[in-house]
């Protein structure tokens, strides 16, 4: 009987042996085999031998573990949540990973299908695991600056950097934040923590720069953005800001190339920035009366997006100029074709010229007489005109200047036309002085005579 007994036992402990070894070890072994081959690339052959041995072994939680990686590894992003939730719910425990690693997973695999509750969820449970991953405590930031939670938003971003003071990314975030709530000073801290630690975090560069722009200092501003431009996400922006630096310098032609590398460099996906920076070119135009400019690019967002900001109602504001290819020809042709278009208007008014100089590509000066006398010394005669190309609105400033350069130039009269009505104070003015004002439908008028 103890003999019996003996064997029995030892018969149950070889069992358990073989039992151990193959659940310990050799089936880990397999494991650890197949983990190999998918860390090389070899996902749909790992695939095809994890599924066999879930069928034929009820399902190792190591197994579900793996192909929820191959899944990942191939953007399966949906069927790698499944497996990776089996893993959490299993009571067996894994050997080549932990619960850690399982819920990462999750948490980029949720990311990708846009699963925000479910990386909340993941990431508070990931922080209880490792409460001071600065990784952890930063993504949870983003998702609730995402969801416009600011004050959990600067929660996290604080605890990120109480675990890591150099964390770039945090440091920016609080620096953007900062800025668009006006704290000045903890904004400039902030960020300029962000570029010492960091030098090519973009978001710090680009706040830098707006926040200089705001104080008017747009030579610094210019060359924080110029350093930000580098990052796509922030390339349109920039540019769109030094042109906005280069119109508050009054450097016209600079600021239009700034607006016009944002245009062309403008895609599908960024349609609102390709819609800010043609307005904002168009706003420039019409400061400096390039209507026909400014028409092209109003034109051009109201074939986007009609119901843009006033943009139908500016181009109703300029519809007789917009159907007149009169006025178009007077304001954009180049300078000898303009040549000729003045002289026209000058015959049409009964003048002829005696001296004609172009100021710049919009101001021509003439200096003429009455036709009869042209071959005649008749200096008491002699008619000052001013021609403007610019389309912007002349009030008494420029008129009391223009009977200053006549008085000047020994004329008795002078002439001002404009492609625009002028100002009320204007017409006033000349009305008691030997001054003629010729500006919007008058002229085009004349010009359908002249040119037409």
């Amino acid at each position: 009987m103890g003999l019996q007994s003996l064997v029995v036992a030892i018969i149950v402990i070889l069992a358990l042996f073989v039992l151990t070894y193959f659940k310990l070890f050799r089936k880990p072994k397999k494991i650890q085999k197949i983990w190999e081959q998918i860390q090389v690339g070899e996902i749909r052959n790992s695939i095809r031998q994890l599924k066999t041995m879930i069928i034929k072994q009820g399902g190792p939680v190591d197994a579900h573990f793996l192909l929820a990686e191959c899944y990942r590894r191939e953007d399966n992003c949906q069927m790698a949540i499944v497996e990776y939730r089996y893993c959490l719910k299993s009571k067996k425990k894994l050997f080549i990973a932990t619960e850690k690693d399982v819920r990462e997973g999750i948490v980029y695999c949720a990311k990708k299908l846009g699963k925000d509750d479910e990386v909340l969820n993941q990431l508070y449970e990931l922080i209880r695991i490792d409460p001071k991953n600065d990784s952890y405590l930063f993504e949870m930031a983003k998702i609730f600056y995402k969801r416009g939670r600011i004050e959990q938003t600067v929660t996290y971003l604080d605890k990120t950097i109480k675990v890591n003071p150099a964390h770039a990314d945090a440091l920016s975030y609080l620096g953007m934040i900062m800025y668009h709530a006006n704290q000045i000073k903890e904004a400039m801290m902030y960020l300029t923590k962000a570029v010492k630690y960091d030098p090519r975090n973009y978001r710090a560069y680009y706040y830098l720069g707006r926040l200089y722009m705001d104080g008017k200092d747009f030579n610094k501003a210019i060359t924080y953005f110029e350093a930000a431009q580098r990052s796509p996400y922030y390339r349109i922006r920039c540019y769109i800001q030094k042109g906005n630096c280069y119109k508050e310098m009054n450097e016209f032609n600079n600021a239009v190339e700034e607006y016009k590398k944002a245009i062309s460099s403008a895609t599908a996906k960024e349609q609102n920035l390709l819609l800010l920076a043609r307005y904002a070119l168009a706003d420039l135009y019409e400061s400096r009366g390039k209507l026909t400019e400014a028409i092209e690019q109003w034109e051009s967002i109201y074939r986007i997006n009609p119901n843009y900001r006033d943009v139908a109602k500016k181009l109703e504001k300029y519809q007789d100029l917009r159907a007149d290819d009169n006025m178009k020809d007077f304001l954009v042709s180049p300078l000898p074709v303009f040549e000729g278009i003045c002289l026209d208007i000058v015959k049409y008014l009964g003048y002829d010229v005696v001296d004609i100089k172009h100021i710049k590509s919009s101001v021509t000066n003439i200096v003429a007489v009455p036709r009869a006398s042209v071959m005649r010394n008749v200096r008491g005669n002699r008619v000052f005109i001013k021609i403007y190309r610019d389309a912007i609105p002349l009030g008494l400033s420029a008129i009391k200047n223009l009977m200053d350069e006549a008085k000047s130039m020994n004329c008795s009269k002078a002439i001002c036309i404009s492609p625009i009505e002028f100002r009320e104070d204007a017409k006033e003015y000349a009305q008691s002085r030997p001054i003629d004002l010729i500006g919007g439908a008058q002229l085009s008028r004349i010009l359908k005579e002249v040119r037409g």
